[in-house]
């Protein structure tokens, strides 16, 4: 072992004796640095889950490749265009097959209340499903007889106890669009800004729902590949066989899509920043407080040590230190406690809100940020300080 690193081990842990020498304004400080680190969970973490829950439909989609109209903003408002078109794919090397997808919004009333609420219909196709929900996988037939649905289990519950009604009964009676309707299954699929609760149904339900809606119309144009053909090389030769009213785009630019209008014409993202800023402001004056409160009650040890040969940078980087301390420690229990916090949003708003790595990491840099930069604005007297003026 060399003797740098015996010194190092052997020095006194000045910062650390500083930090926990009163227990009280040591739990102030961490309960601060704990707050803080709970907002700024709480702002992502929502932020997140809405984004998230508007890419989740996508994602569900049974398809390589995606046909929409060239007006396409959102699924909440979909254009439609020639089912002729999305055929033609067929005409195009690697192409496996297609399917319609025809998606609107309906009126839905609550069994036990009787009120209404708007709910988003997906008709598909029996011939070839183009959704990716088990259980369609498992027994598509289900949806054959009309009026036949399935319903979203993670539905608000303004919608009625219906996943429950399922489970107990088998199924559940329901009126959409003034019409009766049978929920035999639920999918799990959540809200998104265009609605809160979906229904799965056959394209013959569909038009039992809408019947002025036209079956040579649809909103989306689902195309699937045959395995290991790239999905980019399709897309450029069936692009140029398409008029200028349809665009064929990939899963992941149809999500891409969908995000940017949320992101450009919706206030989420600027609410939830200015909500990240606000926890690190609150929890930057808190460490900045306690820091400069321990500074001003220690300037004469800290004279004592400028009066013993320790340089401005030694004195400092203890208070830096310190605010690392807190920082790191504090840390702890803002991320267990935001896990908690996220669950309970889950169950409550049927959100997929979960901590991942990325923005624990994320969060751990902005409370590193927060504290360090707090601690170097609280040293300031430390520079200034000589041990002559304090004895």
């Amino acid at each position: 072992m060399s003797l740098s690193l015996r010194r190092q081990l052997h020095r006194t842990p000045v910062a650390w004796l500083q930090v926990s020498h009163n227990p009280v304004k040591l739990a102030i400080a961490l309960a601060g640095v704990s707050f803080s680190n709970l907002l700024m969970f709480f702002q992502l973490g929502l932020l997140d889950s809405i984004y998230n829950s508007q890419r989740k439909p996508i994602q569900k989609l049974r398809a390589d490749l995606v046909m929409v109209s060239a007006g396409y903003s959102n699924l909440g408002a979909l254009q439609t265009f020639d089912r002729t078109r999305l055929y033609q794919a067929l005409g195009v090397a690697g192409v496996e097959g297609v399917a319609p997808l025809r998606l609107a919004r309906a009126t839905w009333i609550t069994p036990e209340t009787h009120r209404s609420f708007d709910v988003s219909v997906y008709g598909i196709s029996l011939a070839r499903p183009s959704l990716a929900f088990p259980e369609l996988e498992r027994d598509v037939s289900r949806l054959q007889p009309l009026r036949n649905a399935l319903f979203d289990r993670r539905a608000k519950a303004q919608y009625g106890p219906i996943a429950a009604t399922v489970e107990r009964q088998g199924s559940a009676s329901v009126e959409v669009n003034q019409k009766q309707l049978r929920i035999v299954d639920t999918v799990e699929l959540g809200a998104t800004f265009s609605a809160e609760a979906n229904l799965v149904v056959s394209d013959s339900t569909y038009f039992f729902l809408f019947p002025s809606a036209d079956a040579r119309q649809i909103q989306l144009g689902l195309i699937q590949l045959k395995p290991g053909v790239d999905a980019r090389s399709v897309q450029q030769a069936l692009q140029p066989l398409m008029p200028k009213v349809v665009k064929v785009l990939t899963r992941a630019e149809l999500e891409t899509l969908e995000l940017n209008y949320w992101k450009r014409n919706s206030s989420v993202g600027f609410i939830f920043t200015l909500g990240v800023l606000v926890g690190f402001v609150v929890g930057s004056i808190i460490v900045y407080q306690i820091l400069f409160g321990d500074v001003m009650n220690s300037l004469p040890q800290y004279a004592t040590l400028k009066a013993m040969g320790y340089t401005d940078l030694y004195v400092i980087s203890v208070v830096i230190q310190q605010s690392a301390i807190l920082a790191l420690v504090g840390f702890v229990p803002g991320v267990l406690s935001s896990m908690g916090l996220y669950w309970l949003l889950a169950t409550v708003t049927k959100l997929s809100v979960f901590m991942t790595l990325e923005r624990a990491l994320q969060v751990l840099l902005l409370t590193f940020v927060m504290c360090v930069g707090s601690g170097a604005l609280a040293t300031r007297k430390l520079v200034q300080l000589d041990p002559a003026d304090v004895f």
